[in-house]
């Protein structure tokens, strides 16, 4: 940590928990052990709920709550986030929502709870014209004039096979999955906002180009699929694994818990990397080595690119005393943030504490059992949009909001001051994944 005046200078089971806080580093790849806590919402449309209630009871990392109109109305308000993480919209509510209600709505998404809308929902609301901007979208059940612009009343014909093509192979969501052959129904004539981000295509003469997409709204991350009329939707495995990695994403946390993501650090050399100032640096035995130069000089050493939303997860060591840490959205020593590899006394912080400068600690990881003083650790730092959550050997020791910097390099720091003398880092891996 560097300080600019110069410091120094739903049912997861209490044994699992325990295993996993004991267990120290976690294995490669493997993400936090909460679920993620869904809120399936419905109303207003019928629909086969055995096998829709069966497709989130498939998804091992989520806890699902299913609750439907009118009744869920007035919870959609900001306290919602203290129980929920992400939305599952599945109603086609005609009724329409209070002022007040919809105000409510508006403020919750202000607040980040991820938003995903499956298939009838892009019909509902009709009357109320924010939920198009929400929701990316608008199937109309009837010619309506807006800003004295005519939308047609949408069509829908229901058992037809439609040819899905991946229209961004590189999203989270959608990275590795092949084209597929799904019986569903058809969405035609439906307004689409412009600046979504597609992630699905047909080209079925009854549809709509569009399938799925992203958008954004508030602070919520929100993701759109046409698709799930019924149980030969909830059943396709590629719908199955698009629903799932569309609630992880949505709650800013890694779509593929599988993938290991890329090695920015790749074990041979420092490809990729710019050192700055004076510290040493090298690579020896597959393991990135970092002290002091001579005269116990500091420095840094960043990626040459830079990142924006990801997870990254960091394995290193550490010889003591010490100060450390990994930057990320780095910009300027004056415009990042860093993860501390540290022990500090006033206040009392270690490893794994959220700096940023010239805002000292943002969360602060008070617990030196977390840390393994002569062994590896491991740091896994995801960023999502304003959110900050930091784990430090599976527990998690920060989830903080601010957003003074969106983007910018990763790098490791070496500071300053003659009693670090004996300071190393050994990194041994840097696998990261973007969100």
């Amino acid at each position: 940590m560097r300080v600019i005046m110069v410091r120094g200078l739903i049912l997861i089971g209490v044994l699992f928990l325990w295993f996993a806080n004991q267990r120290g580093v976690q294995a490669a790849g493997q993400s936090s052990q909460e679920k993620i806590r869904v809120l399936v919402v419905t109303g207003g449309h019928g629909f086969e709920e055995e096998p829709f209630a069966a497709l989130f009871a498939a998804i091992p990392d989520i806890a699902a709550t299913h609750t439907t109109y009118p009744s869920v109305a007035e919870k959609l308000a900001p306290p919602l986030t203290k129980d929920f993480d992400v939305l599952v919209l599945y109603d086609m509510w005609a009724q329409g929502i209070t002022p007040e209600q919809q105000a409510a709505f508006v403020a919750l998404l202000n607040q980040g709870i991820g938003v995903v809308g499956l298939h009838h929902t892009l019909a509902a609301h009709q009357k109320w014209d924010e939920y198009t901007k929400i929701l990316g979208g608008k199937f109309y059940t009837e010619e309506r004039t807006i800003d004295e612009k005519t939308f047609p009343a949408g069509t829908a014909i229901h058992g037809q096979e439609l040819q899905i093509h991946v229209a961004d192979s590189d999203h989270p969501i959608t990275r590795g999955l092949e084209n597929f052959t799904i019986h569903d129904e058809t969405y035609g004539g439906f307004h689409v906002e412009p600046g979504v981000h597609l992630l699905l295509s047909t080209d079925h003469p009854q549809n709509n180009r569009e399938i799925a997409w992203t958008t954004a709204y508030g602070k919520s991350r929100v993701c759109y699929i046409q698709l799930g009329h019924d149980h030969f939707a909830y059943e396709h495995p590629s719908y199955r694994t698009l629903v799932a990695r569309s609630i992880r994403w949505a709650a800013g946390k890694p779509a593929d818990p599988q993938a290991e993501g890329i090695a920015i650090f790749n074990g041979k050399d420092l490809t990729g990397w710019i050192a700055e100032g004076n510290a040493h640096w090298e690579v020896t035995d597959g393991q990135l080595i970092g002290r002091q130069g001579p005269h116990n000089a500091p420095g840094d050493l960043f990626t040459e690119a830079s990142y924006d939303d990801f997870e990254l997860t960091v394995t290193y060591k550490i010889i003591w005393p010490a100060n450390s840490g990994i930057w990320y959205r780095y910009q300027a020593p004056d415009r990042a943030y860093q993860a501390d590899i540290l022990e500090y006394q006033n206040p009392l912080a270690y490893s794994g504490t959220l700096y940023c400068p010239g805002k000292m600690f943002l969360a602060i990881n008070e617990d030196p059992k977390l840390v393994d003083r002569e062994g590896w650790n491991e740091l896994r730092i995801r960023v999502v949009g304003d959110r900050h959550v930091i784990f430090l050997n599976g527990k998690k020791v920060a989830d903080v909001r601010d957003g003074q910097f969106r983007n910018g390099r990763i790098g490791i720091q070496i500071h300053p001051g003659d009693e670090f003398a004996k300071m190393q880092i050994n990194i041994q891996k840097m696998h990261l994944q973007k969100l």
